[in-house]
C-alpha cells in the first residue's frame, strides 16, 4: 500500500494532471523500457488521483510501487476522495449533483439511480452529497467483478470519478491554465466531452478551463517528437491496432479532425507530420 497524502484544497495551482490507472501502468511500462517519468510528467504543479482510482492502482503492486517511487522523488502527487468534490465547489451541492448527473448521464442504470434515490424536486431536500455519493459507490448500479484479492471492481467507477473531477475543476478554477487527463479508456473521454457539453447548458454565465488529454498515443507521439525514442523501436512501445482521435492541418489552412483505427505504421506517418497533433 502506498503513502499518498490525501487533500481537500487545490488552490494556487496553475497545471494540473488527473491520472487513470491505465496511463499509470503505461508509464510503469516505459520506464521499465528506460524512458523517465519526468519526460511525460514534469509541467504539472499539482497530480491528482481520486480515490477510486487509487483503490484500482493498489490492485497491482508493481503498480502501486510504481506511483509511490514518484512520490518519493517528489512528484506533486495527492489523493483526493469523491466525498471531498464538495469542498472544492464552496459547497453548492446543487451545481455538483448537476455536475455527477452530467458525467454520468451516458451509464443508464446510474443515471437512473440519481434520478430515483438522489434527487428532489427541491435541492434543498436532497441528502447531503458526501452521504448520497459514499451510497451510490457502495450500491454501485452497473454489472462488477469479484477479483482474487476479495475486492469487488466496479465497473467505470474510475472514469466517472475523474471525469466528475475534470469537469469541477473546470468549471469551479478559472485560474487553471492547464487540466489535462492522463487516461487511454475512451469512456472517460466521451464522458467527459458529453459532460461539458450538457453543463455549458446549464452553467451559461461561467465559461469551463478547456480540458486536455494525454492518451498512450499522445505520450509516444511527445517522446517522438523529443527524440527519447526511434522510429526502429516504437513498435516496442506500442503493441496494438487501436482508434485515436487526431487534427491535421490541410494545405488550404483548414483544420481537419480525424477518428480512425490507426496501425503502426499509419502512426510513424502521423507522428512524423508536424501538422498532425494526436488528441486521444
Amino acid at each position: 500500500m502506498m503513502e499518498i497524502t490525501r487533500i481537500t484544497n487545490i488552490d494556487n495551482n496553475k497545471h494540473i494532471a488527473l491520472l487513470d490507472t491505465s496511463s499509470i501502468s503505461f508509464m510503469q511500462g516505459l520506464e521499465g523500457k528506460g524512458i523517465p517519468s519526468d519526460d511525460i510528467l514534469r509541467d504539472y504543479d499539482l497530480i491528482l488521483i481520486p480515490e477510486w482510482v487509487l483503490v484500482e492502482i493498489n490492485d497491482a503492486a508493481g503498480r502501486a510501487n510504481y506511483v509511490q517511487k514518484l512520490i518519493e522523488l517528489g512528484y506533486p502527487i495527492h489523493s483526493i476522495a469523491e466525498e471531498d468534490y464538495s469542498d472544492l465547489t464552496n459547497n453548492e451541492e446543487g451545481n455538483l449533483y448537476q455536475i455527477v448527473l452530467a458525467s454520468t448521464y451516458q451509464i443508464g442504470k446510474i443515471k437512473s439511480y440519481l434520478r430515483r434515490f438522489v434527487e428532489k424536486a427541491d435541492v434543498l431536500d436532497m441528502d447531503a452529497y458526501k452521504d448520497w455519493m459514499n451510497k451510490l459507490y457502495d450500491e454501485w448500479p452497473i454489472s462488477s467483478q469479484m477479483l482474487p484479492s476479495g475486492r469487488i471492481k466496479k465497473k467505470n467507477a474510475g472514469e466517472v470519478s475523474i471525469t466528475i473531477l475534470a469537469e469541477v475543476v473546470s468549471w469551479y478554477y478559472p485560474e487553471t491554465e492547464t487540466l489535462t487527463i492522463y487516461s487511454q479508456d475512451s469512456d472517460t473521454y466521451e464522458f467527459q466531452r458529453k459532460a461539458e457539453a450538457s453543463l455549458r447548458e446549464i452553467f451559461i454565465s461561467r465559461t469551463p478551463v478547456p480540458v486536455s488529454y494525454k492518451s498512450n498515443d499522445t505520450i509516444l507521439c511527445q517522446l517522438f517528437r523529443d527524440g527519447k525514442i526511434s522510429i526502429e523501436n516504437l513498435g516496442d512501445y506500442r503493441k496494438d491496432i487501436r482508434k485515436i482521435t487526431y487534427s491535421k492541418v490541410q494545405d488550404d489552412h483548414s483544420v481537419i479532425l480525424v477518428t480512425e483505427v490507426v496501425d503502426n505504421d499509419l502512426f510513424l506517418d502521423l507522428v512524423q507530420d508536424t501538422s498532425v497533433h494526436i488528441v486521444f
